[in-house]
């Protein structure tokens, strides 16, 4: 039963090993796998095909036969929750509805405003008040007397918030440390996310931001706040400061979900892996939606798990809530409506195999309460999508089927490649879009890459031989996570994609922890407290290594092989400004277009004003240009000739000079100048 007297306890007791015996042999076959997988993936990222594929064979069988450490419990029964009175409740059911029904009704044209605002957030807040379990909450102010918080604080969990407090301090340097150099320039999507930025700034307070294809309005909303917050400028480093910490908030929900799913020190090693894996780290450093996805995931999973597993009432309803804000940040989650339901019919249905149908019965009650404050939560962007389904679906529409690019073959068919190629991403595929990726290398480094394989034996055996489904079902929900990359059927070559598979995220770094868990937790069991300690060091040096591995990947690999490909706006900008504190105006600047260079609103955001207007394209536009006498500053490409002669025949006495880029070599531009 779930313990009623600490909010805070131990979420489960072990359940004892099988037998001695077996935990003596368990323990080294599941670590000879880690070795051997190890080995695998080396052999891979060395072209070394078949030997590794024969590792890899080796290593989960070996895993598979030796997970048999002890387990958590599947479930913890609680009580009924309690309700307010049923009046009250019905009251407040009533008025969340009407005031669900009144945001609905005015969130019309695409507008948050004051009233639908206000009717939504009332909406959500009735709903809440309506059905939550205050039972949990009385339970809690029971227990906040001195003796009962000096008994939770027991030497085993202050060491473990002393680690969590560690790995989360490593995650924030991984996220925060030489922000503003890596990586030091923008491309164009986050000037077009400057511009939504903006817009709200202004006043301008859209449901759905249809600039660039669309975009939901998470993003733009966390950034302006944390600008107005923090008085920060609206460049792109606030850009970088608030998807960097969106990266960093998954973090703790990743502990939670790994310790309901396998315990403590694996919630510790999943974490450990999230805060420092490139896959997450560099995607958070961007600027762009990305992150969103998976901290988004990994709130909504732990909640989804934690209701389900502890039929909590009040865990649920949250994972409602966290359903209808991750489908308002990045479009990768919306997939999440179909994991979400199959983890929930699946538990239910190994409820019922269980013959516990009280449990049941309340679990799809909260469930339903659950979806119906998610579609609360949800209300203004309904409204947008059936009145522009059009701009709502676009992107999704566009990579699905033909309506932007014929599908080159059987739909069937290009899916089930993209699938494949999508499992291999972390072994032996590779995402070609170099922006927010190494390009030339798997999404996940040669050890993290190991011990998911592994890790996906481990979770299918321990749950099989422990008649417990959540390290299956975690392993399953990170697998449907990679389907929306695998979903790009008119766009093969995008797939796999590291941002679109960025939901799988939380739960394949549970998955990662499997293995080492294992390892840990079947030498505890067998008090074998030399060899646990000698394990323990193992681990930690795995941990160390794949930091090291992730520090090299983050903070050099990246951006040197992002710098010579980035347009240097920078630079640009640096120069533009030195100019302008010549004494110049800025409205006699002018910069040259040119195909696939830089982009104006990259410049205009360093310089303080994305909006800059002064950009010509061409001979006949350069040639255009009235400066009535005064000097003139130009910015060209120096591949363009005919208007660095257009300027020439208009401008004899004009000088040039060539700028080399400050970061890297082969990013310069000429400027040149004209005499009054």
């Amino acid at each position: 039963m779930e313990s009623t007297s600490s909010p805070a306890a131990p979420t489960t007791k072990p359940v004892a090993p099988t037998g001695v015996l077996e935990a003596i042999y368990a323990v080294p076959l599941v670590s000879s796998g880690l070795f051997v997988a190890v080995l695998a993936q080396l052999a891979v990222a060395g072209n070394l095909l078949l030997p590794g594929v024969i590792g890899y064979v080796v290593a989960v069988a070996l895993v598979l036969a030796g997970a048999r450490a002890p387990a958590l419990a599947a479930n913890l029964p609680g009580v009924a929750p309690r309700w307010l009175g049923a009046n009250w409740r019905v009251w407040l059911s009533l008025a969340a509805l009407s005031a669900g029904a009144v945001a609905f009704i005015t969130s019309t044209g695409n507008r948050y405003t004051p009233l639908n605002v206000g009717t939504w957030l009332g909406a959500v807040s009735c709903f809440l008040a309506a059905h939550l379990d205050y039972h949990r909450f009385t339970v809690w102010r029971h227990n906040r007397r001195a003796a009962a918080l000096r008994a939770w604080f027991t030497r085993e969990r202050v060491v473990t918030l002393t680690l969590l407090v560690a790995i989360l301090a490593l995650g924030a340097a991984f996220r925060f440390v030489a922000l503003a150099d890596n990586p030091q320039d923008m491309n164009s999507d986050q000037a077009e996310k400057l511009l939504d930025v903006g817009d709200v700034l202004r006043g301008t307070t859209m449901i759905f931001f249809e600039r660039n294809t669309g975009r939901e309005p998470w993003q733009f909303y966390w950034t302006v706040g944390l600008i107005k917050l923090f008085g920060l400028r609206p460049d792109f480093m606030a850009l970088k400061l608030g998807t960097a910490l969106i990266g960093w908030l998954m973090l703790p929900a990743i502990f939670l979900l790994a310790r309901e799913v396998l315990g403590t020190r694996a919630a510790l090693l999943a974490t450990l892996f999230a805060a420092v894996t490139s896959w997450g780290v560099i995607t958070a450093r961007f600027g762009l939606r990305y992150p969103l996805a998976p901290c988004a995931t990994a709130w909504t999973l732990y909640m989804l798990v934690r209701g389900l597993r502890r039929t909590s009432r009040n865990s649920l309803l949250l994972a409602g809530v966290w359903i209808g804000i991750g489908l308002q940040g990045y479009t990768a989650y919306r997939f999440m409506v179909v994991v979400v339901p199959l983890v929930g019919l699946l538990w239910l249905g190994w409820l019922l195999v269980q013959r516990d149908f009280a449990q049941a019965r309340r679990v799809l009650v909260s469930g339903l309460l659950a979806l119906m404050l998610a579609t609360l939560v949800l209300v203004p962007l309904i409204r947008y999508g059936l009145e522009r389904p059009d701009m709502l679906l676009y992107r999704a529409v566009t990579r699905l089927t033909d309506a932007e690019q014929a599908l080159q073959g059987n739909p069937a068919l290009i899916f089930l490649d993209n699938l494949k190629n999508v499992l291999l991403m972390f072994n032996y595929t590779r995402d070609e879009v170099w922006v927010v990726n190494l390009p030339d290398q798997p999404a996940l480094d040669a050890v993290l890459g190991a011990l998911l394989v592994a890790g996906a034996a481990g979770a299918l055996a321990l749950s099989w031989r422990t008649r417990n489904p959540w390290p299956a079902l975690t392993l399953l929900a990170g697998l449907l996570m990679l389907v929306p990359s695998a979903l790009s059927l008119a766009f093969p070559r995008e797939n796999p994609s590291v941002v679109r598979t960025g939901g799988a995220l939380p739960a394949l770094m549970v998955v990662c922890a499997t293995g080492p868990a294992l390892v840990l937790e079947g030498l505890r069991a067998l008090g074998q407290r030399r060899a646990y300690a000698a394990a323990l060091t193992a681990v930690v040096a795995l941990g160390l290594l794949v930091t090291g591995l992730n520090q090299q990947r983050v903070f050099v690999d990246y951006p040197a092989q992002y710098c010579p490909r980035a347009q240097n706006a920078s630079d640009m900008a640096r120069e533009l400004l030195a100019w302008e504190a010549a004494g110049h105006p800025r409205s006699d600047a002018w910069v040259v277009g040119y195909p696939f260079w830089v982009d104006l609103r990259a410049i205009g955001s360093w310089i303080g004003d994305v909006t800059f207007p002064n950009a010509v394209i061409g001979p006949e536009q350069v040639a255009a240009v009235n400066l009535g006498g005064r000097p003139g500053w130009f910015l060209l490409n120096p591949d363009d000739l005919p208007s660095r002669e257009a300027l020439y025949t208009q401008y004899p006495g004009g000088q040039e000079h060539l700028v080399e880029g400050t970061q890297c070599a082969g990013r310069a531009f000429i400027i040149f100048e004209t005499q009054p």
